[in-house]
């Protein structure tokens, strides 16, 4: 097994314990689509903390994924690959990594992650360009109305954010406090990434 560098305790210190686990178990096993699957939580686990090599490791596990011929978990993968993009403003090649994982969630009525597949499309496309963010609104709004009707708290709360911070840079401050005030307070009192941001973003309003 390849050794993979040390990474100081982070949010995402547990997904790479657990895939490193994962990695052990499936190698043992011979569990080709368990070592996939571990192999693109660890790639991208490694690229949030800003290893190079996370992100080759993340398409290589969703390509040995594909390689068994099992098309499930694509939909919950190819979005952490589209974040990685993200956050490297690599902006054409996320929205690319999202339409294929728009098409797969279509095809194979894989729904539950497409409320964050529309959220991230619409934050890739603001990253591309501000002309954009006309799009970038709907999509923020498509995400916001599938997670609701899904009852998807978290994804919910996710899109309210983007959408809320979308409009604060617009001065519709209070429209931007009204979306994330009505999702944020029923979720006050946990402590999450996803609620700190929605906190601090209210806090700004």
């Amino acid at each position: 097994m390849t050794k993979r560098p040390r990474v100081p305790r982070s949010p995402t210190s547990r997904t790479l314990q657990v895939a490193d686990e994962a990695i052990a178990v499936s190698t043992q096993h011979s569990f080709e689509l368990g070592l996939a699957w571990a192999k693109a939580s660890q790639g991208w686990a490694l690229a949030v903390n800003g290893h190079e090599e996370g992100v080759e490791r993340l398409i290589s596990g969703l390509s040995a994924s594909r390689a068994t011929g099992a098309g499930l978990n694509e939909t919950a993968t190819l979005p952490l690959l589209a974040e990685i993009y993200l956050r490297k403003s690599r902006f054409g090649e996320g929205l690319a990594t999202i339409e294929d994982a728009l098409k797969i969630a279509l095809t194979h009525g894989e729904l539950f992650w497409q409320a964050e597949l529309f959220r991230l499309k619409g934050e890739l496309l603001l990253g591309q360009s501000d002309q954009l963010d006309s799009t970038a609104e709907q999509c923020f709004g498509e995400a916001l109305e599938i997670a609701r009707n899904q009852h998807a708290k978290m994804l919910e709360l996710r899109a309210a954010t983007s959408l809320a911070k979308l409009w604060q840079k617009r001065s519709q401050l209070d429209d931007a406090k009204r979306v994330l005030k009505s999702v944020y307070s029923g979720t006050e009192g946990l402590e999450t990434p996803d609620l700190i941001e929605a906190k601090t973003v209210l806090d700004q309003l």
